[in-house]
């Protein structure tokens, strides 16, 4: 028997020896069967069936009395045929990062107060110094010996519209009635003249009969001119210097109290 040899088939190869073996076994198969059938049987078409990469194919059938001959895979079938174990996916190693220092946590700076806007005054206008009122110089009160006891008026009954008479008494204690004193008398500022003088001795009463304008007098004068207005009175001494304070009147134009009294006390010694 002729030795057997190791065939080594290239892939494509081992492919169509297959398809081809495939075929020699239908014949061979259709050739035993046929006995006396002298009828020639139709061959049918071989088909092709793939052999997946790396399978060995099927070995052919021995002939009578031959031996099977397996063929041998070559080193590229051998390494296909190895089961393939895929190496695990790299397990990530997670390290752990270092922790990042947090800084200590910032005070907030303090608030600082904002400052109220300070109102700025609207300068005012300075006022003048006051112009200091001048005070007046007073005027010496005149050491009078002689004070006003009484200043009256009363009606007339006996004298014509514009006529107005003027009565005076002065005294002391010592004595009722002072001779050689006079007065002064003016008539709207307007001095009058006046002749007479007083009288010492016993006074004489300004109406015959007692009433309420029956008073003692030692002078009196009379002036003849329109009496409407201001009449001011005033005791004069002997050298005509005055010797008590004024009197003051004032008569209308159709006043009927036209007869004016005044009534001088000595007070201290002249």
């Amino acid at each position: 028997m002729p030795a057997h040899r190791s065939l080594h088939l290239k892939p494509h190869h081992r492919t169509l020896a297959c398809a081809a073996l495939l075929v020699a076994v239908a014949l061979l198969l259709a050739g035993c069967g046929g006995g006396s059938d002298a009828r020639a049987t139709r061959t049918p078409i071989p088909t092709w069936t793939p052999t997946p990469m790396g399978a060995l194919p099927p070995a052919a059938p021995a002939q009578s009395g031959e031996p099977a001959v397996v063929a041998a895979p070559d080193q590229a079938t051998a390494i296909a045929a190895v089961p393939v174990v895929e190496a695990a996916p790299p397990t990530a190693v997670v390290v752990a990062a270092e922790p990042t220092p947090v800084p200590p946590p910032t005070e907030p700076p303090a608030a600082t107060p904002t400052p109220m806007p300070t109102v700025t005054p609207i300068p005012t206008a300075t006022p003048a110094p006051p112009t200091e009122t001048p005070v007046p110089t007073p005027t010496p009160t005149p050491n009078w010996a002689f004070e006003l006891e009484e200043a009256a008026q009363f009606p007339t009954l006996s004298l014509a519209p514009n006529v107005v008479r003027i009565w005076l008494y002065v005294y002391s204690p010592a004595e009722l009635a002072l001779g050689n004193y006079t007065l002064s008398v003016l008539h709207n500022g307007a001095p009058l003249t006046v002749d007479e003088i007083s009288e010492a001795g016993l006074p004489t009463p300004t109406r015959a009969e007692p009433g309420p304008y029956t008073r003692f007098t030692n002078m009196n004068v009379i002036f003849i001119e329109p009496q409407e207005g201001v009449w001011e009175v005033q005791l004069l001494d002997e050298t005509g210097a005055t010797a008590g304070p004024p009197a003051r009147f004032e008569l209308t134009a159709d006043q009927a109290e036209r007869e004016l009294y005044v009534r001088y006390k000595q007070v201290r010694a002249l």
